[in-house]
């Protein structure tokens, strides 16, 4: 089809472009500045006119937005949008807006109330709305790249007081369900609510940020809301929007959407947030090479070589196995805790039968190694008799003393292993 996309160079607006160009999509940019060449670009300013559809445009999608807090600058998009809906009544075209989840006609914010008083017009129209969540991922631009940015400079991460909560959407997957709205002709006149189901804590998504983006250990520091009030009208409008305080106000008034019955209507599946924090938007890679450090530490006794690692997430792969089975805390941190899953009381039950798999695949690799050989052989420097029969003792209660911990951690161990399971399915 042939879609014109306001905004087409945004932080959104890229990642929809590129996806609709590869599903075989004809794209024309109206945008200020000019868009790729493989593009038609149309100039297009929310201060001015509205363009005119080029001949066979099918779908218009409205991502162009203001920012500012202007009383006169919000009555100029709301004009903007109603010229952009007339323009796609003349040439019989769908009129698709990205609205937000601030949306409220009683929003504290005049962005919120901007984005309500377009989705007006828009409905009345016979138009569809989409109100995304909190957007994420990709390139480090919008509110996203604002906190992200926080994150990375500040060695604390503030946990809001009381904690507002955000429904997360990766910017590829809000792209991926506005596409799926492109190719239907059945939700005209709709509000589509695309974000988690179930909203998490501020806080929580900041330290989401600091362990998988910015890769960072960061400290929870809490503070009040009635404080960073404070510190907004200490600071006045201008320090407060260049320091993205009214952006983050924004997100403390946000009233939780139902987005379960929309994600189902589009055939929408949302990635994991870990995932999606990762610069490709793809984890599962990262979590196979994690989960190879594991195992192999826990089989060499020792930090295994970064070769065998590869080597491990290239086995699984090849194998069709992209995503990590162990995703607990404590085995990153302590490998040796393997030892209470790698018996046959774990490893022959039905939900140990993967790992069991997956501990051989590893066992291979360190075997047919040079450090798996100075492990396995034995290839180290001669020792005496009595050295090698106190090593043998001291062996032999290290195995009794772990046969013992596994029987009594049994329990423990059924829960590191449902752990990963239940954060696998997150």
């Amino acid at each position: 089809m042939k879609l014109l996309i306001t905004g087409a160079t945004g932080y959104i607006g890229q990642r929809l472009s590129a996806l609709a160009a590869a599903s075989g999509h004809e794209i024309i940019c109206a945008t200020r500045q000019p868009c790729p060449a493989t593009y038609t670009w149309l100039p297009y300013d929310l201060q001015g006119p509205a363009p005119e559809c080029p001949a066979g445009t099918q779908v218009l999608i409205h991502l162009a937005a203001d920012t500012s807090t202007s009383p006169t600058n919000a009555d100029d998009e709301v004009k903007a949008a109603e010229a952009l809906i007339r323009c796609a009544q003349q040439g019989s075209a769908r009129f698709i807006f990205i609205s937000s989840q601030t949306a409220m006609a009683t929003a504290p914010g005049a962005y919120g109330r901007t984005k309500w008083r377009i989705e007006q017009h828009v409905l009345a129209a016979g138009g569809t709305v989409i109100r995304p969540g909190q957007v994420y991922g990709g390139p480090e631009r919008g509110l996203f790249g604002l906190l992200s940015g926080l994150v990375r400079r500040s060695p604390f991460v503030p946990i809001l007081m009381p904690a507002p909560g955000v429904q997360p959407i990766h910017v590829d997957d809000l792209a991926a369900s506005i596409l799926a709205v492109v190719e239907r002709d059945d939700l005209d006149a709709e509000i589509l609510n695309l974000g988690a189901v179930q909203p998490i804590a501020f806080g929580s998504f900041l330290m989401l940020i600091a362990a998988h983006r910015v890769r960072a250990a960061r400290l929870p520091v809490p503070l009040p809301v009635a404080l960073l009030r404070l510190l907004r009208l200490s600071l006045g409008r201008s320090l407060s929007a260049k320091w993205g305080l009214a952006r983050i106000f924004s997100l403390i008034h946000l009233p939780p959407m139902d987005s379960a019955q929309s994600l189902q209507k589009l055939g929408i599946q949302l990635r994991p947030l870990a995932y999606g924090m990762h610069r490709s938007g793809h984890g599962q890679r990262r979590g196979l090479l994690q989960e190879a450090a594991i195992l192999l530490h826990y089989l060499l006794k020792r930090p295994p070589q970064k070769s065998l690692v590869s080597r491990y997430a290239r086995a699984l792969q090849r194998a069709g196995k992209t995503r990590p089975i162990i995703h607990s805390p404590l085995l990153m941190r302590w490998p040796i805790l393997l030892a209470l899953l790698d018996n046959p009381g774990v490893l022959h039950k039905p939900d140990g039968q993967e790992l069991s798999w997956r501990l051989q695949v590893a066992l291979g690799i360190a075997e047919a190694s040079p450090q798996g050989a100075q492990v396995f052989l034995g290839a180290q420097q001669p020792r005496s008799l009595v050295a090698t029969l106190v090593a043998l003792g001291l062996t032999s209660v290290k195995a009794l003393a772990w046969k013992i911990a596994a029987l009594l951690g049994r329990p423990f161990a059924r829960q590191l292993l449902h752990g990963s399971e239940a954060h696998r399915e997150a």
